[in-house]
């Protein structure tokens, strides 16, 4: 498929996924089995979108922080559309009381659109301030709402915080060994939580079971810290730029400290209820090489020698980048998400990030190209197998928003 071809099939798929709701514009990352705005898609959305048209990733990002801001400051990871009321009972009936009486979730997502939003400032000269501001606060709400030390990594309380809910890091914590045990833990985690007013610290008292620090929050929020102090320096805000750049380091070393796995060369999650790491390895643990703070201080290059080097990579396959190491095992399309050689759009575009700013700009465009094959070859889809190029998931009739992040793999 060709540049120009594709930019078109992405524009074409955006427009297919565009809705009206709370007084907004905004897009679903598919059209029948996701009504909800969501906010690390958004964030995805908006990556994609500034190449087609930065007024419609302004007005993205903007829905997402006027709509799924809670009373807290935090941004909530979905909002169910009006009419999805069978969709949003089923999902209370799975996964328990994970909606706030407003109707927002108490669930958070990594901040990708406080990331989208400082790239859109830095490369688009007619960019206010607004988004900015409103991202900025958001971050400010996690660091408030979210540590459980002062200058430590943000905590989750519930799988689905990840954006990888069903990650094999989390195994140890949840019960996975049916689809009915995993949706009873979660359940569970999500009744505690309420129970505890949504408080970290209260839930932490109370003998919550699930306090975790993720690579994949965490990641994103080194990045989105770091990029929001660049905008703020270029906005003439140094002490804004400042402060964001302190907490970036902070969050660096917590990380460094906490998460960092000698053994794995890659960042992993931390149990604070059973004070140790996650030794699980999965791409999640890469998103922080793409920071200043890891390539400073050497951590990028070592994610990178060990896991982004396309022929010895035991996350790279013929098709793409996944999120597991390859076991070459066939994926079942009815199996829990997250589980096995699957590419996501998502993670294609990890792996790209950390190379592109890194300067590997050979094994960068293998990982664009990779992502356009995937779209040529089998649509715009929830996932892709990494051996074989498949698609599967969500997106078989109207598409799947993440692919269109090849957008931004430009090299």
């Amino acid at each position: 498929m060709g540049g120009a071809t594709l930019e078109q099939a992405c524009r074409e798929m955006f427009a297919a996924h565009e809705v009206s709701a709370f007084g907004e514009r905004f897009h679903v990352p598919a059209a029948r089995e996701y009504s909800c705005l969501f906010s690390w898609d958004s964030g995805y959305h908006a990556l994609a979108l500034r190449h087609l048209d930065p007024a419609l990733a302004r007005q993205e990002l903007g829905a997402l922080f006027r709509a799924n801001t809670c009373e807290d400051g935090l941004l909530a990871h979905e909002r169910p559309l009006p009419g999805a009321e069978a969709r949003t009972a089923l999902v209370t009936d799975w996964l328990g009381p994970i909606y706030r009486p407003d109707g927002r979730s108490w669930l958070i997502d990594p901040p990708v659109g406080a990331f989208a939003a400082a790239r859109l400032y830095l490369e688009d000269e007619h960019s206010e301030t607004d988004l900015l501001l409103l991202a900025t606060q958001g971050l400010e709400a996690i660091d408030r709402l979210r540590v459980l030390t002062e200058g430590g990594a943000p905590v989750l309380l519930h799988p689905l915080e990840s954006g990888a809910d069903v990650s094999p890091m989390f195994d140890s914590l949840v019960d996975t060994s049916s689809r009915r045990s995993l949706l009873a833990a979660h359940k569970a985690l999500s009744q505690h939580v309420v129970a505890s007013g949504y408080d970290v610290r209260r839930a932490q008292a109370t003998g919550h079971r699930f306090l975790v620090s993720d690579p994949i929050f965490c990641g994103w929020h080194l990045l989105a810290l770091e990029e929001l102090a660049l905008a703020w320096r270029k906005a003439g805000d140094p002490a804004k730029a400042k402060g964001l750049e302190a907490r970036a380091g902070r969050l660096a070393d917590a990380m460094i400290r906490d998460l960092w796995s000698p053994g794995l060369n890659l960042f992993v999650g931390y149990d604070h209820v059973g004070e140790r790491r996650l030794e699980v390895p999965t791409l999640g643990g890469i998103i922080a090489g793409a920071s200043r703070s890891m390539r400073r201080t050497g951590y990028a290059r070592r994610i990178i020698e060990a896991h982004l080097t396309p022929k010895t990579s035991k996350f790279w396959g013929p098709r793409g980048i996944a999120f597991n190491p390859l076991d070459d095992k066939p994926i079942d399309p009815k199996a829990l998400l997250w589980r096995g050689d699957v590419v996501w759009g998502a993670t294609q575009y990890w792996g790209y990030l950390v190379l592109s700013r890194n300067r590997r700009t050979s094994a960068a465009k293998l990982a664009a190209t990779q992502m356009a094959n995937l779209i040529s070859r089998s649509g715009f889809r929830e996932f892709y197998s990494a051996i074989t190029g498949e698609g599967f998931g969500a997106g078989a009739e109207s598409g799947f928003t993440w692919p269109a992040l090849v957008l931004d793999m430009v090299v």
